[in-house]
């Protein structure tokens, strides 16, 4: 009864933009900011809509730690199990992201086909859509369309300002570039790498399947020193 209004549905694919993913980035941070410093300019290929983006603007209890503005709409609240993330301070000078096919969450159209991803039996997860939507309404993501060896490459060129980690970062991407994407993101950050110095210093922060376990991992990397 209704093919003329769902099969448009399938000439884009699905793209899920989960806010609850950025809890697992800040907890990278907090670790990192102990590890080479609390600044950070962090880098995120297959952004999608920006979502992760805007962590800077949302609050987070990580198993009591609390983190991020008191009045942000956007409250992230994981199932986390063990002791919380070490309290450090955590200043994020800049947030960039690309993606192939950028979304605008500030087009009220898009945004409402983002939110009909989400499954229904996930209200939380509507909660936190509409949070995402109504701060990128203040204040849009940077994010522009490219492919993410190409820009990661780029990014790795510009200037470094002394006594930020530029930080590369992404959830649940990893496993949908194809391999020659894959090998020269690797290549250029590990080349970056061994150029990192302790004023300029260099981290990579992913959160993707294992595609043995199915479990998610997040790992981080860093430099000076090549630490995991």
């Amino acid at each position: 009864d209704h093919d003329d209004q769902l099969l448009p549905w399938f000439d884009n694919p699905p793209q899920t933009n989960e806010a609850g993913r950025s809890a697992s980035f800040m907890s990278a941070l907090l670790w990192l900011s102990g590890e080479i410093g609390p600044k950070f300019e962090l880098l995120e290929i297959g952004g999608s809509a920006g979502v992760n983006t805007m962590m800077e603007r949302y609050h987070y209890n990580l198993n009591g730690l609390e983190v991020g503005p008191d009045d942000s709409p956007m409250r992230i609240k994981p199932d986390w199990r063990g002791p919380p993330p070490p309290k450090n301070p955590v200043d994020i000078v800049s947030v960039k992201a690309c993606d192939q096919n950028p979304i605008d969450l500030t087009d009220d159209e898009i945004s409402e086909r983002l939110k009909g991803y989400i499954w229904p039996e996930m209200p939380e997860r509507f909660k936190r859509m509409e949070a995402a939507i109504t701060l990128a309404k203040d204040y849009p993501p940077d994010l522009v369309k490219a492919d993410a060896a190409d820009w990661v490459e780029a990014q790795l060129q510009e200037p470094q300002e002394s006594g930020v980690t530029r930080v590369l970062m992404h959830s649940i991407v990893w496993q949908y570039l194809p391999q020659d994407t894959k090998d020269r993101i690797t290549e250029a950050m590990e080349k970056a790498g061994q150029a990192a110095t302790e004023d300029k210093p260099l981290a990579w922060i992913s959160s993707e399947t294992n595609r043995k376990t199915f479990r998610h991992e997040l790992i981080v990397r860093y430099w000076p020193g090549g630490g995991e």
